[in-house]
């Protein structure tokens, strides 16, 4: 049997700091995290039915009783605090302790030898974690840091940031260790605390909250440091922890100014992982700023608000990506060092209990001649709203992912991608190889779902837009605008106020294999772009225009050479298919058009100008045109060829029209 529990200091707390009493815990073996159902007294054979708190009258109200379990020597704890989110911390068996100090040498050995990798260094952290609750380990010697070593009191009282910035001088003073908050405590913090190289800060179920009017929490440099490209504090880890940005509204926290509450910059490999971001006012909670491998990864960023007074803050990003220029960047050197290979991964971004949604969730707004964003990689989150702007916004992005996150309810596009414009920036930046697929959006307000956009003189190129499902969005489902050759492939678009997806200026353009429904204009429009292929789309009721569109962009230039084949079209607004002015030697065959219960006018219309076409092999059958093939296929001035051959002008040609 083996003996664990009965430590005053294992506390469950509110996140108010209030003592939680008679409260269920599980407790879960760790490592595996099975649960154990199978739990003891003290005298080792009298069952616990349920493992809870201490009662308020106990001598450690919310304290944890002391409890046997048979043949298991390390624990998780775990409770939901009081917004229902798990806190686990770890927990080694007493019989453990006289090999304690050996063990944590040993790993603090393997600790340091991996600390260029985030996920063996979280490993490590958690077996050394368990080994350093064990008691009378020696853990000065080893390179081991409680900050309660050093003097924190974890009481929700007391300023614990000297104590908490002694523990991490210490482990960089020994060119690196482990720094331990205490599971259950809730520290104050007065000034950010600046952590350097080589160091994990293991925080799983404490609290570290801001208790200035202008300060954040946790930084790798000190106002006075200055570095040159990556060469800033680097290799550190934060796992865990609620870090509490404690932004006032007015009634509730304290802090008023614009500050981020994490801060990298000029540095290399940082991982934030397990972390819940809380409460941050007018900045940002995490920024990757001129940061070569930065990962936030299974965390959570709630609760924004914008004190600026002026409303200029109100599209801050939860998780900024940024470059080291002037007005961007907290420290010099402003060499323009850009952040890169920087990877976002199964966070929850969203609301606190008591403040709002960030503007943004994810992106970048700064720039500088030449400069790119380098291997970005968006994947697998969660994201709640936003208050004013995008869910992710990604701004002079070069060979980035965007790929399989859920987005509800942003104020403008779930996912938006774009340069500067190169009239108002003085120079021009062309990026490629993006990838936007596997994302579901929906409720998104005010501007296309997905978006990207180029500009005459900085097209994209290398732009992929697959198996994203769209749903109810204020705009267009998908717009890829100035891109050169762009795959939207294999998309599902239902109920947008506008058009389904819009190729705008996007010549070579692919649309293939997408449904879209219920749209409020176009299916899918092909405008002011040449050799475009629409091939084998479904487009299923649009309460206005047309299901496909062919013609001049909104400047005029002109849309031709498109390829609309074997595309099914039912209930147009107007027409199946339109080429409109100026959609010259188009190529339209081999597609069916239904007028179901729609309102649909003709199958096929061309304009005056759109000369030289081919109208061939289409089905239009059953759609009680009353044998008038004029209004099956409705032709101006410039009539189609209407079979293969090329040697038949009259309507309908080889098309079938029949009822």
């Amino acid at each position: 049997m083996y003996t664990f529990g009965g430590n005053p200091a294992d506390v469950l707390v509110d996140q108010a700091g209030n003592a939680v009493s008679d409260w269920p815990v599980n407790v879960r073996v760790a490592g595996t995290g099975e649960l154990v159902s199978a739990l003891f007294e003290e005298d080792g054979t009298t069952p616990v039915g349920q493992l809870r708190s201490n009662a308020s009258a106990t001598s450690a109200p919310g304290a944890i009783r002391t409890f046997k379990i048979s043949d298991i020597r390390e624990i998780q704890y775990e409770y939901l605090d009081g917004a229902s989110n798990p806190v686990r911390w770890y927990e080694a068996a007493r019989e453990l302790a006289p090999d304690a100090a050996d063990a944590s040498a040993a790993a603090v050995t393997t600790a340091n030898s991996a600390a260029a990798t985030a996920d063996a260094a979280q490993a490590t952290a958690q077996q050394a974690l368990q080994i350093a609750e064990l008691a009378g380990a020696d853990l000065s010697r080893v390179g081991w840091h409680t900050v309660a070593a050093y003097g924190a009191v974890g009481n929700g009282v007391v300023d614990d940031t000297a104590a908490i910035q002694a523990a991490l001088d210490a482990a960089y003073a020994a060119s690196g260790g482990v720094v331990v908050f205490s599971g259950g405590a809730i520290y104050n913090v007065s000034t950010f605390l600046v952590v350097r190289d080589n160091t994990v800060l293991w925080a799983y179920g404490a609290t570290i909250r801001s208790v200035s009017t202008n300060m954040g929490l946790l930084r790798n440099f000190y106002s006075t440091d200055t570095f040159a490209g990556y060469a800033g504090h680097s290799h550190i880890a934060v796992l865990g922890g609620t870090w509490d940005g404690n932004a006032s509204d007015g009634v509730n926290g304290t802090v008023t100014a614009e500050t981020d509450v994490m801060n990298f910059v000029h540095c290399a490999d940082i991982t934030v992982r397990d972390a819940t971001i809380l409460n941050t006012s007018s900045a940002h909670a995490l920024e990757f700023n001129s940061c070569d491998g930065g990962r936030a990864v299974n965390c959570r960023f709630l609760g924004f608000r914008d004190n600026s007074g002026d409303g200029s803050r109100a599209t801050s990003e939860a998780v900024q990506i940024d470059l080291a220029k002037s007005g961007s960047s907290s420290i010099g050197n402003f060499d323009g060092t850009t952040a890169k290979d920087i990877r976002i991964e199964g966070c929850y971004f969203g609301a606190s209990d008591r403040l709002g949604a960030f503007g943004r969730a994810v992106g970048s707004h700064a720039s500088l001649d030449g400069s790119y964003f380098d291997n970005i990689q968006i994947a697998d989150n969660r994201i709640d709203g936003t208050s004013t702007a995008e869910g992710i916004h990604g701004y002079c992005w070069r060979r980035a992912i965007v790929a399989n996150n859920v987005i509800t309810g942003t104020a403008l596009s779930g996912v938006k991608v774009t340069v500067p414009d190169p009239s108002s920036a003085g120079y021009s930046i062309t990026p490629d190889s993006l990838v936007i697929s596997g994302n579901t959006i929906s409720l998104a307000g005010g501007d296309s779902a997905i978006r990207v956009i180029g500009y005459a003189t900085a097209e994209f190129s290398s732009v992929s837009i697959s198996d994203n499902v769209i749903r109810n969005v204020t705009a267009n489902g998908i717009q890829a605008e100035r891109c050169i050759g762009p795959s939207i492939a294999g998309n599902d678009v239902d109920t947008t106020t506008s058009t389904g997806i819009l190729a705008q200026y996007s010549n070579s353009a692919s649309v293939v294999g997408n449904t879209v429904r219920n749209v409020g204009s176009n299916g899918i429009n092909a405008a002011g772009s040449v050799g475009v292929h629409v091939g084998n789309n479904l487009v299923d009721i649009t309460f206005s225009n047309h299901g496909v569109y062919v013609g001049p962009g909104a400047d005029g230039t002109n849309g031709t050479d498109t390829a609309i084949v074997g595309n099914t079209v039912v209930a147009a607004a107007s027409a199946g298919i339109r080429l409109s002015t100026n959609a010259a030697r188009c190529t339209v065959t081999g597609n069916r058009i239904r007028k179901g219960s729609g309102t649909t006018a003709n199958g096929i219309t061309l304009a005056a100008g759109a000369t030289g076409c081919l109208i061939a092999g289409n089905n239009l059958s059953g759609n009680g045109w009353n044998g008038t093939p004029t209004t099956a296929i409705s032709v101006s001035t410039a009539a189609p060829k209407t079979n293969m051959a090329g040697t038949i002008t009259t309507v309908p040609g080889d098309n079938a029209i029949f009822d």
